[in-house]
């Protein structure tokens, strides 16, 4: 049982080594082509990791551990990903109770960190920035991702993670990614002094 773990791991290796370096060759593409690129073999490896654990498994199952669902209708369909934040969200986050984790990033701040530019910026940004998964593409599917991540007081994004149940097809990737890509943000603020708090982004991917 033993020399089978290992050599599946040695196979996931070899697997993930295989995919890097046929990016490393193709000059043909662009950096954000690349990029995505890089970003599916890395989940494709780690699913190979995964079917060490499962009788199960097959290549039937990459990509699609999560919420989303195939929706026939629209595979190959074209992607659109747009920023979804409206005043029930701005309501939300001003009702919530200021506290101190033991990272010491505050649950929210009484002046909210902001995106040079405001909302209309932002969303340009990740629509300029986020690549939509060619295997969510594939399969039709479409979701609402979450991202959380924290603002420290000098403006830097950082830590940024999935918020619920994880969607699946490379969409969290996608949003953690173009997430980790932002210039630095306006800081959050509590009694007119800059402090670490947190964010909450709400990134809908559609297909036409």
């Amino acid at each position: 049982m033993q020399s089978a773990s290992k050599k599946m791991s040695l196979f996931t290796i070899g697997a993930a080594s295989v995919l890097f370096t046929m990016l490393a060759c193709n000059p043909g593409k662009d950096a954000k082509q690349l990029e995505q690129d890089s970003i599916y073999a890395k989940i494709k490896a780690d699913s190979i990791t995964a079917a060490q654990n499962t009788s199960s498994a097959s290549n039937d199952h990459i990509y699609t551990a999560g919420l989303g669902k195939i929706n026939p209708a629209k595979k190959n369909g074209k992607g659109q990903v747009v920023l979804q934040i409206d005043k029930e969200m701005d309501d939300s986050y001003a009702n919530m109770a200021i506290e101190m984790d033991q990272q010491g990033i505050y649950s929210r701040a009484e002046v909210k960190p902001t995106y040079p530019g405001g909302e209309t910026a932002l969303a340009k940004f990740i629509q300029d920035n986020i690549v939509y998964p060619e295997p969510a593409l594939e399969n039709g599917v479409e979701a609402n991702v979450n991202v959380v991540f924290a603002v420290d007081e000098n403006g830097k994004v950082y830590t940024p993670s999935i918020k619920g149940e994880r969607t699946g097809y490379g969409l969290d990737e996608a949003a953690t990614v173009v997430v980790s890509k932002m210039p630095r943000w306006n800081p959050g603020q509590i009694k007119g002094k800059n402090v670490k708090s947190y964010y909450n982004l709400p990134i809908t991917f559609k297909i036409n």
